[in-house]
Order: C-alpha cells, then sequence, then structure tokens
C-alpha cells in the first residue's frame, strides 16, 4: 500500500510529530510506501515530506494527486494543526482518498473547547473511514459523540529511544546533580500536567525522605503559532506558578528546569532516574509513560485518561489533584529502593505496546479503510 501522512513531522519539535514518524518507519519496514504532509514546513525535513500546510491544503490535494496514495493517515488534535485545523477538517468532508484518522487527543481538546471542540471532532469522526483512538477512556468520549462504531483502540506504541548522545553522568554532572536520588518529570509543560501538584507534595515529604531527592522537570513549554499562541502562554505563566509555589514552600531548591531535551539526551535522563512522577490533571495518553515502560523506569501516576487504564492495580497509582496521595507514594518507592535490581515500570495490565504489533494493528486499519473506497459526501460512512 501507499500511506499519506498528514500531521507533524521532524524536525518540528512535536510529540505527534515523533509518534507519525516513528509509526511511518515502521509501517515502511512492513513493504509499504510513505509519504508525508507536513503541518508546517521546515529547513532540513526528510526525503518523505512531499508537502507542507503552509498555505492551506492545497499543498494536501496536490500530494493526493502526486504520489496516489491508497489511504490517507491524518494524525488529528488542535494542537497539531493550530490554525489550519478547520481546513484540515473542510479536506476531510470531501477527501479523494480513503481516510484513517488518529484522534490524540479527543478528551482533552472536547473538555478544553467544550461545544465549539465536540462540533469539531464529529465533523472530523464523521469524515472518516476509519477512527483510531489510543484508549478506553478516548472511546468512550467518542461514545458520547456518537462516533464509537467505527473507531478502533490501537495503544501507543513503546518505541526504542533514539542513539544516546551522553550519559547520565554527563547530565548529573552539567545540571549539578551529584548522586541525588532523580524523580524525573519528562516533557511538555503543560498547565494539565500537574507540576503544581508535584510541588506540593514534595513540600509535605518529611525531611529524613526529602534529603537527597531532586526533581527533574525535563522539558520546556511547547511552541504554538497563530491564535494558539494564548496556550503558550498560559503554559508560561504556569510555569512561573509552580517556580514560585516551590520557592514559597522551600522546596525550589529540590527543582531543576532544563528546557528543551534533544533527542541524544532522552534515553540518559530515563537511565538516570529514579523513578518518573506524571501527576497528570488530565490526559489522553502519554507518549512519556510509554517510554518509561520502554526503559523499565518506576512510574508514579495519576489515573486519569489512559494512565488508569496503564497503571491499573499499580501501587503508586494515585487519584489526580491529590498532593497527599501523591507524596504517599513518592514516600513509599523510595523507600522501597525501586531503582535497585530488575526496574519494573509498575504498569500490572498493560496492552499491548510493542511497535511492531502497533504497525500490524494500523495496517489492518489501512486496509479495512482502502477496501471501503473514498467516502461519498452526503453518503453515511
Amino acid at each position: 500500500m501507499r500511506i499519506l501522512y498528514v500531521s507533524p513531522y521532524p524536525p518540528a519539535r512535536d510529540g505527534i510529530g515523533t509518534y507519525t514518524h516513528v509509526l511511518a518507519r515502521a509501517v515502511r519496514e512492513h513493504g509499504h510506501e510513505v509519504a508525508v504532509v507536513a503541518a508546517r514546513s521546515h529547513p532540513g525535513a526528510p526525503e518523505e515530506v512531499v508537502g507542507a500546510l503552509d498555505d492551506g491544503v492545497g499543498a494536501l490535494r496536490a500530494a493526493v494527486a502526486r504520489f496516489r496514495p491508497d489511504v490517507a493517515h491524518v494524525q488529528f488534535a488542535v494542537p497539531a494543526f493550530g490554525a489550519r485545523t478547520v481546513a484540515v477538517a473542510r479536506w476531510l468532508a470531501a477527501p479523494e482518498v480513503p481516510v484513517v484518522a488518529t484522534l490524540h487527543e479527543v478528551s482533552r481538546d472536547t473538555a478544553l473547547l467544550r461545544g465549539p471542540g465536540r462540533a469539531l471532532y464529529r465533523r472530523v469522526g464523521r469524515a472518516g473511514q476509519r477512527l483510531i483512538v489510543h484508549t478506553r477512556a478516548a472511546l468512550d468520549t467518542l461514545t458520547s459523540l456518537g462516533l464509537d462504531g467505527r473507531a478502533t483502540v490501537v495503544p501507543h506504541f513503546s518505541a526504542p529511544p533514539p542513539p544516546a548522545t551522553c550519559t547520565a553522568g554527563d547530565l548529573r554532572a552539567r545540571h549539578r546533580l551529584g548522586d541525588a536520588r532523580l524523580l524525573l518529570a519528562f516533557g511538555h509543560i503543560h498547565v494539565s500536567k500537574g507540576l503544581d501538584d508535584l510541588v506540593r507534595a514534595m513540600a509535605t515529604l518529611p525531611p529524613a525522605t526529602l534529603d537527597g531527592v531532586r526533581v527533574v522537570v525535563a522539558g520546556a513549554v511547547r511552541r504554538r503559532h497563530g491564535p494558539f499562541r494564548l496556550f503558550e502562554a498560559r503554559d508560561h505563566l504556569h510555569e512561573a506558578k509552580v517556580r514560585r509555589l516551590a520557592r514559597r514552600h522551600g522546596v525550589l531548591d529540590r527543582l531543576t528546569f532544563t528546557g528543551y531535551v534533544p533527542d541524544g539526551e532522552i534515553a540518559a535522563w530515563f537511565g538516570a532516574a529514579e523513578a518518573v512522577v506524571l501527576p497528570y490533571r488530565d490526559a489522553e495518553q502519554s507518549g512519556v509513560a510509554n517510554l518509561a515502560r520502554a526503559f523499565g523506569v518506576p512510574v508514579i501516576a495519576t489515573t486519569v485518561g489512559g494512565l488508569g487504564e496503564l497503571f491499573e492495580g499499580s501501587r503508586w497509582a494515585v487519584p489526580p489533584g491529590a498532593p497527599g496521595r501523591l507524596a504517599a507514594a513518592i514516600a513509599d518507592l523510595l523507600a522501597t529502593g525501586a531503582g535497585e535490581g530488575p526496574r519494573d515500570s509498575g504498569a500490572a495490565h498493560a496492552p499491548d505496546t510493542d511497535l511492531n504489533a502497533v504497525a500490524l494493528r494500523t495496517i489492518a486499519v489501512y486496509e479495512a479503510a482502502r477496501d471501503r473506497g473514498p467516502r461519498v459526501p452526503g453518503k453515511p460512512s
């Protein structure tokens, strides 16, 4: 088959772009041809990028005409396309090719955007022959929108990390961490990720437990474009609030903010961490959780969205917005010495997130969409 991906794509610093890049490579390894129309053009984009949505969907239609795909796979989330979201939704209303749409953040987007968000997802969902979501919670959201009949749950994969360009020791030296026990909060800084709850939890730990512990916030605020810069500004304000809160509670010296983490440093940070902390207040799914699984690093996580599915039954799974429960889980993990010996992420009931298995399940969705042909406007799909 010939698959055309419509998505953010490297070198853009975007989690969905990274997801698409890894998935496309795995699909190609199964003998299929791939091409990409990126959300935005970037110098140095890989050769499979054949267009970008800088000037609207004209480039998308041109790519369909040139590449002649069997299926287009749209990696959809409002932050992924920003100001181009409506244009992509319009194209989906009358595509020239069968469409699969992965809805990465349906629960978060509809909760944030309310009525307009629900209307947007109904429009996008009804346009695609097949829909993919990563969690049962996302499927429940589609059910509430009347879109469950065409959706398939395909879990977010655990992918091998990029080649390391440094060691854990290098990072410890650069950030003056010494031999501290590290709790890793990895990924974009976002208001929904609960860093303020983590600060409050740290502040309640007894001095004997807190001694020698550092929280590494390894990431930066996601850059956004157009009117969505308001959300970027909100996240910058959230980061400032977290720093003020840590100063007020006397734990600012326990936090290290690294800024953007290059791919080559990911393995070293997970290698250095005693545990990964995901104090999220809402979440569709988490690529960070799957990275932790791939590295075998213990995870302390809230039970929101897909995290509740992934860490069901874990002794370190806690309710969202409960700093006291989060503190108890941190204290328990540190007391058990989870970083010693064989590592276990705590994902007791994790789905099969092997990259090859996810690629094969996704290819099966492509085949089903291809066999049905393009959606005819005005007719139910």
